[in-house]
């Protein structure tokens, strides 16, 4: 049979992050209601009770660490899961999110497995809720409302009646525990010391029991102890004392603590396992890169991670004839999932560079690599350049990118390449129509290439940095040290805010 598809809350100011979750939570069977914002999830969530929530921490009007706090107080002894999605990789945000009411933490961008894998494990969780909650009531419902052992004894400690949850609790019948002392249903040491416990508080007043509901441990007939909850009232009537006690078997409720610690501990190594692998895929990838091409002293770059990795990717080479060959890949999304996407084309990059083709070859074979290698709905944004050694003479390919641009020493733009192609991976190479263009320069300069993460990156206010900020910031700076001026300008832009996307930046000298 199909499973009820779980109702699920998810709360993230970002519409392309909902839509994804969103796609997510519709191949697990659930059905996601949308909020913006945390105001909007609080009522939301007041509205329509889901079953599960998902939040996003650095959200407008109220963040996700104050919605979390007011939903938990809502939610009252009903046990929702709270699930942080961020992007917030610092560990006191995590550990906060969590004090406050979270129940766990995935990181952003997601993995649909791991993803897939915590929700069959909340279904599991929640499942034994409403198991454990319907047996409950079911109970309710067959003893009118009574469903815990009453047990009325004197001062004296004997006892004068049970119910008949009592007797089921304990295992005897009625007539075995009427008229026998309550310390019976107690282990050791509180079964000798019973009589004095009471003596005590029948002439000091002083209570341990008495007017409290605490945890403590019962006996049944067959000698078994087991967890129980003792509520005991001190009545007095005009002829008599009584003390009524209302017990509760808890065995079941700790069996299943138990039961949800025991799967929280194996969601969280799982989750520990995943971070393991997700660093050996990074250290992976990061050795890929030819580091010691980039070190070459016509290039001059930047990789500035939006959060633990970055997506974009600057890969640079030289062919045996000299020719220098640079490439900047921004693919789909960013982080780990984003870079895995351009890692087979890095090796067709470095074949293409040692073979010394020309950027319409070069380009020709990484689109058709990727057009086989990614999924629908998945391509590479790039910029590739190619220039000749001891020439003025360049070759440029420019496919979803910001303009290319080629400066003059005093860092003014002298020419601009615009994007005329497709992003990589998109159409088959024979539809593409992929060409290069060539160039020719006669003065000292350098081709300036970028992601859409610095022209699109946002401070506070929504103002974007723009090409304007990027040719401002290029004109005037000194020659050798324009990424370090990138870098510092893009710093104060953004000021206390986070970069939304991966950012790079690579230079080329073009030398006369």
């Amino acid at each position: 049979m199909a499973e009820n598809p779980l109702r699920v809350l998810v709360a993230d100011d970002i519409a392309s992050n909902r839509t994804i979750v969103g796609a997510f939570l519709a191949h697990l069977n659930c059905t996601p209601i949308y909020a913006t914002d945390g105001v909007e999830a609080v009522e939301l969530f007041r509205m329509e009770s889901p079953d599960v929530v998902l939040m996003d921490l650095m959200m407008p009007r109220m963040d996700g660490f104050e919605a979390i706090k007011q939903i938990r107080a809502m939610a009252d002894d009903h046990w929702v899961p709270i699930i942080i999605l961020s992007a917030l990789s610092g560990e006191g945000d995590i550990v906060h999110g969590l004090e406050i009411g979270a129940d766990d933490y995935l990181a952003k961008p997601l993995s649909f497995p791991v993803f897939a894998a915590r929700f069959k494990a909340l279904r599991r969780l929640l499942d034994m809720q409403r198991r454990l909650a319907g047996s409950l009531e079911q109970v309710r419902a067959v003893a009118n409302g009574v469903i815990d052992g009453i047990i009325s004894a004197d001062e004296k400690g004997t006892i004068l009646s049970v119910n008949r949850s009592a007797t089921q609790i304990f295992g005897y019948t009625a007539n075995e525990l009427v008229g026998q002392n309550l310390r019976m249903l107690m282990p050791n040491p509180h079964r000798d010391k019973h009589d004095e416990y009471l003596g005590r508080y029948l002439s000091t007043g002083e209570k341990h029991v008495v007017g409290q509901i605490r945890e403590l441990s019962g006996v049944r007939k067959d000698g078994t102890e087991f967890p129980l909850e003792l509520g005991v009232s001190d009545i007095t009537l005009p002829n008599r004392r009584m003390f009524i006690g209302v017990v509760r078997d808890v065995s079941e409720m700790r069996r299943i603590q138990r039961q949800l610690a025991e799967d929280a501990a194996r969601l969280q190594r799982y989750h520990d396992e995943s971070e393991r692998e997700q660093e050996l895929a990074m250290a992976i990838m990061e050795r890929q890169v030819r580091s010691d091409w980039l070190r070459d002293g016509a290039v001059q770059y930047a990789v500035m991670p939006a959060r633990n990795f970055s997506g974009d990717v600057v890969a640079v080479a030289r062919s045996p004839q000299g020719a220098l060959y640079a490439m900047l890949a921004d693919a789909t999304g960013h982080g780990l999932a984003a870079a895995v996407s351009v890692l087979p084309a890095l090796g067709a990059f470095y074949r293409g560079a040692a073979a010394n083709q020309s950027l319409t070859e070069l380009v020709t074979e990484l689109n058709g690599l990727l057009c086989g290698l990614l999924p629908k709905g998945r391509f590479v944004a790039a910029s590739l350049v190619r220039l000749e050694a001891g020439t003025h003479k360049g070759q440029i390919w420019v496919g979803g990118v910001p303009d290319v641009l080629r400066i003059d020493d005093g860092g003014k733009v002298v020419q601009r390449f615009i994007s005329r192609q497709l992003p990589l991976g998109i159409l088959p190479s024979e539809e593409a129509g992929i060409s290069h263009e060539e160039f020719v320069w006669s003065e000292v300069s350098q081709i300036v290439l970028c992601s859409d993460g610095l022209t699109e990156a946002e401070n506070a206010s929504g103002e974007a940095f723009g090409m304007r900020g990027l040719e401002a910031t290029l004109q005037g700076s000194p020659r050798s040290g324009r990424v370090s001026r990138l870098r510092q300008a893009l710093t104060r832009h953004l000021g206390r805010q986070a970069a939304g996307d991966d950012v790079s930046v690579l230079i080329l000298d073009c030398a006369v």
